[in-house]
């Protein structure tokens, strides 16, 4: 942001030298340029190209342990038998405790479901919701009861996710599900492709997303014209690292997220442009040199170049660096206080 400062100081200093050599010399002062001779002189014609572009983002991850599934007994009920021990690796299916938990009764009343004149009751087997490690277990055993809705075991899958927090204005970046996710852990194994499980709200990402790497949209993300504000994450993104990645709980890396690529896209310099959101501003200039300001539609952005998708045409020409606006990048200027430094950076 502060490069546009330094233009502007920049030009001061050399027109203001240019003047006083002439004063020393004892000649006139060169004539202004159009303009005025200020910051707007260090812009140049750049023509729009028509070219290939790439959106990646790189963003600090942490790997964690996905949450181990509970085993609830629904209706509750009484132990008869348990069939694992603790710390036992279990298949989906197995299984772990069997409970006789109470059935509702048919209209008018009846036996209970061996037969007898009590309330009616039925043995069902609570089974391992996912493969993985018994925990939890403890010390239960049979004619323990179980609260309706209680849990008498857990399975620990032993499969993993990395979960990046996404700063704010990096928001504006996120055009659609992610098309590529790479994950390198720290000083680990090497590279390997990260399958999106969810994107979405930071308090709420942790516990969401298919357990089998399959990935949800970005509902629920706070994208670009919401009130994300600055400061701390508002959103996360989480992938599925790779089961034969070897990984620790707590490892940190980086994931590498393509979110968004465009083929025989309109293409300016980033800096070319006031904006860098959906819409923005341009100055075209003409075949005379006549200067036009321009509203424009966006697309995706690299850093250092940018998508038009509306508003400008092959072989036209724009000013780079774009005028300072006078709103926000001149000291003084109308319009409240605008970001530190002027014009936003785009990336």
């Amino acid at each position: 942001m502060r490069k546009w400062i330094i233009v502007a100081a920049v030009a001061v200093v050399l027109v203001g030298g240019a003047g006083g050599a002439w004063a020393l010399w004892g000649g006139d002062p060169p004539p202004e340029e159009p303009g005025g001779g200020d910051a707007l002189s260090a812009a140049s014609a750049y023509p729009v190209e028509v070219g290939d572009i790439t959106d990646t983002v790189v963003l600090d991850a942490v790997v964690e342990e996905d949450p181990a599934k509970e085993v609830v007994a629904k209706r509750g009920g009484t132990v008869t038998r348990v069939w694992v021990g603790e710390g036992q690796e279990v298949e989906q299916g197995a299984p772990i405790v069997t409970v006789r938990a109470p059935v509702e009764a048919p209209p008018g009343g009846g036996e209970d479901a061996d037969g007898g004149d009590g309330p009616r009751t039925r043995e069902v087997n609570l089974t391992a919701p996912v493969d993985g490690k018994v925990t939890g277990l403890g010390d239960l055993e049979a004619g323990d009861p179980v609260e309706p809705g209680g849990a008498v075991a857990s399975i620990s899958g032993g499969r993993y996710r990395a979960v990046a927090e996404i700063p704010p204005n990096d928001l504006y970046r996120f055009y659609d599900d992610p098309e590529e996710i790479t994950l390198k852990i720290d000083k680990g194994p090497p590279a390997e492709t990260c399958e999106l499980m969810s994107l979405g709200a930071k308090d709420a990402s942790s516990d969401s997303g298919s357990d089998d790497g399959g990935g949800e949209g970005p509902e629920g993300l706070m994208m670009p014209g919401s009130d994300s504000g600055g400061g701390e994450a508002t959103a996360q993104l989480t992938c599925r690292v790779p089961d034969d990645m070897k990984v620790f709980a707590g490892v940190t890396g980086k994931v590498s997220v393509t979110t968004g690529s465009s083929e025989g896209a309109l293409l300016v310099p980033a800096t070319a442009v006031r904006g860098g959101s959906e819409e923005g501003q341009v100055v075209v200039v003409g075949p005379d040199g006549a200067e036009e300001e321009r509203d424009v539609v966006l697309g995706i952005t690299d850093g250092e170049m940018i998508e038009v998708t509306e508003g400008l045409k092959e072989g036209e020409q724009v000013l780079d660096p774009v005028p300072l606006s006078e709103e926000f990048d001149v000291p003084g200027g109308g319009g409240g206080e605008g970001p530190e430094g002027g014009v936003v950076e785009v990336g």
